[in-house]
């Protein structure tokens, strides 16, 4: 009786695995996300990364305004190639096990730095876009990246529906004092959102704010929200 349910799983298991099996995000070859073998090796991190905003510093770059409430940027990888097609596919096609996956290897990249974190939070997705994805996509990265942390993941966010996108308020007005966030999203590309969400915790007293992202994309300039670039 007690060896039903586990063998019932595994076939439930096998029958999911053969209609529906998991694929490669960056070229859709069956293989346990977020990548097959070939692209893994395609996959590269942002070459000497500022500690500030995880720009390369090789060809130069352009850095945090002075005013952003972004105290540091930790970047799993640079936006290029099988790791963009990776999140675009996980947006569209709703790859669950794919955010994990990028979310466990954000994670192990905050592990390898000197990263002062109490909690873990996440740049919330809107209301009406999370219920025509079916999900929030950075709850998911921040779930896997509190779970390799060992860290608390906590809703701190909410995003203020019918305004701009990069409007936020901390939830229920919860008070942060000193309270060192990890603020997790998939990628960092003007800065408009990551920052209007890293202002909303420093409002409500956090200490620092520390934006981890999957991927770090180009070079351009970034822009503090409500602040024209």
């Amino acid at each position: 009786m007690g060896d039903r349910v586990p063998i019932a799983h595994r076939l439930g298991q096998g029958i999911i695995e053969l209609l529906a099996p998991e694929r490669c995000l960056g070229c859709r070859r069956r293989a346990s996300p977020p990548w097959c073998v070939p692209c893994a090796g395609q996959v590269g991190a942002v070459p000497s990364p500022c500690r500030r905003c995880a720009g390369s510093q090789v060809a130069g770059h352009r850095c945090w305004p002075a005013t952003s409430p972004v105290d540091r940027t930790v970047a799993a990888f640079d936006y290029t190639g099988p790791v963009a097609a990776a999140i675009r596919t996980a947006k569209l096609g709703g790859a669950w096990s794919g955010w994990q996956a990028m979310g466990s290897q954000l994670a192990e990249v905050a592990a390898a730095v000197t990263l002062d974190a109490d909690v873990v939070t996440w740049v919330t997705t809107s209301r009406r876009r999370a219920q025509r994805r079916g999900f929030d996509h950075a709850k998911l990265l921040a779930d896997a990246v509190g779970r390799v942390l060992d860290l608390p993941c906590v809703r701190l966010l909410d995003v203020m529906e019918g305004r701009r996108a990069d409007a936020f308020r901390v939830t229920k007005q919860l008070r942060l004092p000193g309270t060192h966030v990890l603020l997790v999203d998939d990628v960092l590309t003007t800065g408009v959102t990551a920052s209007g969400a890293a202002q909303a915790l420093k409002s409500a007293g956090a200490g620092t704010v520390t934006l981890g992202v999957v991927a770090r994309a180009g070079r351009h300039d970034l822009h503090v929200a409500g602040v024209p670039g």
